[in-house]
């Protein structure tokens, strides 16, 4: 498409807004021969953004120095941009394009005394749809127990350890790390990953606080063979409090065996993801998936047979070849086995990912299937009993859509809405993962990003280790 690249100068706070509408109209940076050229100035008073379309002086657009004015520029810019396209100035998501739209609803409720006051800030300031006002409001009532402000929250954490390998390298994900056939220090990241949880524990006991959730990801942690993911798995274990909550991702049937099952049950996870992203053989070859279709049915139902975990499924509208039809054939299977939680994705087409990078996008459905995908699951769900608990976006989005949580009433997993809403401190075990310490009412973070690479994160771990003590002390004492 013609409409797609953007070049942006002048000041950074401007610019920082500027992306974030331009991604959600889709377009990506270039420095050369952009479509989109915006140049922006200021003065004493306000900004000002020239935006030319190719070779020609569209507008300029004007708003006060403040973050008001920064987020005004930008929902002109998106109706802009939209309209070029040959789209509705407006989408059903408004001018709204943050990442977390429910963490700015609790936000505007915390400032007044009912959720009635951060409806009418999204219709009138956002220009938010009322289906999407309903859908957050919604989603906002069930999770406020879990984030509306106590006494002791800042003693609450939950858990995250990163496992940073896969098997194949899926089409659709920018996955930094390599596969884990090709890494040759295992043995190595399992010692600096044990060591890693076991410096953690003494925080845990050093400041007396209490573990809400543990959440196993990756990568894919069920790549690691039996013994070593039970040495990873036993460590995040020694962190984890009796009938809390202890999540395992296990979204690829072809490597999860009994032993690593038996492994979790013994270990006290109560729940794992399984993740289909499709039931069709053709479409889990070409985004590079390493399993069919009927294996994730047989993972299911042993995991069903022989465990009592709550499962998770995660689903994908937009993949390549991807029809209604088959979204439609989706939902006929999770309505058949009714997993306790399903997570819906739209497509986002994420930097150095292969189909970024042009691999396959030429098979990827029009934005208006990937809404249609996107509104029969919602339909067919809510229909079966399942009920919508967190949603987000992300940028470059095949459609302006969102992902959407949902589960069946009594089995939210509560890890998702600590890392969605922002609200209580998560601290992380492992190369790409990172730790936020939260305090309210302003939920302002202290941060930490252990290294991606892999190699590095071994190599450097001590001084990583010091880096969250130091915070941790910070946070706790001072």
């Amino acid at each position: 498409m013609s409409n797609l690249t953007y070049r942006y100068t002048g000041p950074l706070p401007l610019g920082s807004v500027v992306a974030h509408y331009c991604g959600a109209a889709g377009l990506t940076t270039t420095k050369e021969a952009p479509t989109w050229r915006l140049d922006a100035s200021e003065n004493d008073k306000a900004y000002t953004l020239a935006v030319w379309h190719e070779e020609t002086h569209v507008t300029d657009l004007t708003g006060a120095l403040s973050n008001e004015g920064r987020l005004q520029i930008g929902g002109q810019l998106l109706k802009l941009i939209r309209t070029a396209q040959g789209r509705s100035p407006l989408g059903e998501w408004g001018t709204l394009v943050g990442v977390r739209p429910t963490k700015l609803f609790h936000k505007l409720w915390d400032n007044s005394d009912s959720a009635d006051q951060a409806v009418t800030a999204l219709r009138e300031r956002f220009e938010v749809s009322q289906s999407k006002i309903d859908l957050l409001r919604d989603i906002a009532t069930l999770q406020r127990p879990y984030v509306a402000p106590h006494e002791t929250a800042d003693r609450e954490i939950s858990i995250y350890g990163g496992i940073p390998f896969c098997q194949t390298h899926c089409t659709y994900c920018s996955f930094p790390y390599g596969l884990i056939q090709d890494y040759k220090r295992i043995p190595d990241f399992l010692k600096a990953f044990v060591k890693d949880a076991t410096q953690l524990k003494t925080i845990l006991d050093e400041y007396a606080l209490t573990v809400s959730t543990v959440y196993m990801g990756g990568g894919t942690p069920t790549s690691l063979n039996d013994d070593d993911f039970a040495t990873a798995l036993g460590a995040l274990a020694e962190l984890h409090r009796a009938n809390s909550e202890f999540t395992v991702e296990a979204g690829r049937p072809d490597s999860v065996t009994p032993h690593k099952l038996e492994t979790m049950a013994r270990l006290g996870v109560n729940r794992i993801s399984i993740n289909p992203q499709s039931m069709h053989d053709n479409i889990l070859k070409a985004v590079g998936r390493g399993h069919m279709a009927e294996a994730i049915k047989e993972l299911y139902g042993y995991v069903r047979k022989h465990t009592d975990f709550a499962v998770n499924m995660d689903f994908i509208a937009g993949l390549p070849y991807q029809t209604l039809a088959h979204m439609d054939e989706n939902l006929d299977y999770v309505c058949q086995a009714r997993p306790e939680n399903v997570t819906i994705h739209t497509l986002a087409l994420k930097r150095g990912s292969p189909l970024y990078d042009g691999t396959g996008r030429e098979a990827m459905p029009e934005a208006a299937v990937v809404e249609a995908m996107v509104a029969r699951s919602k339909e067919r769900l809510e229909a079966a009993g399942y009920v919508p608990y967190y949603v987000y976006r992300q940028q470059y989005m095949t459609s302006q859509t969102e992902n959407i949580g949902y589960t069946l009433p009594g089995h939210i997993c509560e890890y998702n809405i600590r890392i969605m809403e922002e609200r209580q401190s998560i601290l992380s075990v492992g190369p790409g993962s990172s730790s936020k310490w939260m305090r309210g009412p302003e939920y302002r973070q202290l941060q930490q990003h252990m290294p991606k690479d892999v190699s590095v994160y071994i190599d450097t771990l001590p001084t990583l280790l010091e880096k969250r003590s130091q915070l941790s002390k910070r946070f706790w004492e001072g």
